[in-house]
């Protein structure tokens, strides 16, 4: 089972603990990051003579077990980063994690589509806002993307059509569908 586990993302993972109460879900995302914890960590023991590595790591990992089943995760990472700088800000106090706003942006589109999935007046409005954003784009950003996405063209066949090489659609690729989902985020704000 565990190794079934490890091959899935950091989402799955998080959403079994969350949900299924599943602890070795958990336990692969603490095996994941726990390079990470003990990295960010070091260095306030150096710092520190008082902190006790014993009490610290048992400490840092029941905060962050707890926390898993109470906060909404997007980057683990920066999750980890917060539950660690809070406690050696502050032992007694557990503080809430909040994600950045972007991160934020990104979770509530993503329960927008998830939503949108099982009702058609969400799916309709998410298309009219994707095709509002797809218009905003440039004329290049917006072919390159339809082809790419709605065409299903390899990046060999754009880059056939376009005489540039693959990594210079590659990253073109990446730019036009950062600067559509900044426009689709951005229009949320307008209403």
């Amino acid at each position: 089972m565990q190794q079934q586990l490890t091959n899935l993302s950091d989402k799955e993972l998080i959403s079994r603990a969350r949900k299924q109460n599943d602890r070795e879900a958990e336990g692969v995302l603490m095996e994941r990051y726990s390079h990470l914890l003990v990295a960010v960590t070091l260095p306030y023991l150096h710092k520190d003579s008082s902190l006790d590595p014993n009490i610290v790591f048992p400490t840092l990992t029941q905060r962050l077990s707890a926390s898993l089943k109470t906060q909404t995760i997007y980057k683990a990472s920066e999750w980890i980063l917060h539950i660690q700088k809070g406690y050696l800000g502050k032992p007694e106090k557990n503080t809430p994690f909040y994600p950045s706003r972007e991160v934020r942006d990104l979770l509530h589109i993503e329960n927008l589509v998830d939503k949108a999935s099982n009702n058609v007046i969400d799916r309709n409005e998410l298309v009219v806002r994707l095709a509002q954003s797809m218009d905003r784009l440039q004329p290049e950003e917006k072919t390159l993307i339809t082809h790419f996405y709605i065409d299903n063209k390899s990046f060999a066949e754009l880059s056939a059509i376009t005489g540039q090489t693959r990594d210079k659609i590659r990253a073109q690729l990446k730019s036009a569908k950062g600067k559509l989902a900044k426009l689709f985020m951005n229009q949320g704000y307008v209403k």
